[in-house]
């Protein structure tokens, strides 16, 4: 049986653009087994030395949301006028926040993580980008149902309050967009990962980032109405979709939908343009990470 030869040459792969985009497409269509294993792989080892393996999972935002929700009760927190309680207003925030911070990282390191598996398994780079995928979605099923719970548990409080902690059809458009929260995360990671590879302050800048991007984006409180704090607002890539699905899950509100739009599709184009990069250049760019 004749060997399959693979010949690599010089010449750019981006002058043939359209062979790319189709070695794309199959990998992404292809390679969604392998990414299935490479995520059950990663959860394995994960929970490998765990007792309680994905109970820790709930118990993680079940204990964050608790906290707030009990300063709130002792008015420890006065939060001021929302269209929801204070406590569904924090334990929304924090894990959408943390679903974004989760998909930012685990994109921008996927290189250095992935260094081994490169090296010694051929396979389309698509496969890693899904495994991703995969796994964000995979945790972000423990920080749903938290945040149901909690939504739910307050639905009566909230009523008594003249505002709204859930909403049925709401919480279904929450669930269906949800991804978008992911998109806004890992379109900056991958489109940073090729550079992560070749200077690893990248990844240090991105970590560092993160913490303060917190208090500057509505997770903890509503961001003042002030020059600085709306250009924050304005710039920043997730700001606007944290709010818009906080707002469908409780009170299945959404407000400026066309700049949403616009921004849902820059992330997409970000994406796009760094899942190209990332496909051209892994394989060189692996050996350097």
């Amino acid at each position: 049986m004749a060997r399959r030869r693979q010949v690599y040459s010089a010449e750019s792969q981006v002058r043939h653009l359209k062979d790319v985009l189709r070695a794309m497409a199959d990998g992404m269509l292809h390679s969604r087994y392998m990414a299935y294993r490479l995520c059950i792989r990663d959860i394995r080892a994960k929970y490998t030395r765990s007792m309680f393996g994905a109970i820790w999972d709930f118990l993680d935002p079940l204990v964050l949301g608790s906290i707030f929700y009990l300063l709130m009760r002792a008015r420890v927190i006065n939060a001021g006028e929302m269209p929801m309680p204070y406590p569904v207003f924090v334990i929304y925030g924090l894990l959408l926040y943390q679903t974004f911070c989760e998909s930012l990282t685990l994109s921008v390191n996927l290189m250095q993580s992935s260094k081994g598996l490169l090296m010694h398994v051929k396979m389309p780079p698509e496969a890693l980008i899904l495994s991703v995928l995969f796994r964000v979605l995979f945790n972000s099923f423990f920080r749903i149902a938290v945040m149901l719970f909690f939504s739910l548990m307050l639905r009566y409080q909230a009523a008594d309050q003249g505002v709204s902690s859930f909403s049925l059809v709401g919480f279904v458009e929450f669930v269906v967009l949800y991804p978008l929260i992911v998109l806004a995360g890992m379109s900056i990671g991958i489109f940073l990962a090729p550079f992560n590879a070749i200077y690893s302050d990248v990844g240090r800048i991105v970590a560092i980032v993160l913490f303060p991007l917190r208090y500057a984006s509505p997770v903890l409180y509503q961001l003042p109405d002030t020059r600085f704090f709306s250009t924050l607002d304005f710039v920043n890539p997730m700001s606007l979709i944290l709010t818009n699905l906080r707002l469908l899950a409780t009170n299945n509100d959404i407000e400026a939908p066309g700049e949403l739009a616009i921004r849902c599709a820059i992330c997409l184009a970000i994406f796009l343009v760094g899942w190209l990069i990332f496909h051209l250049s892994v394989r060189v760019l692996a050996e350097r990470a």
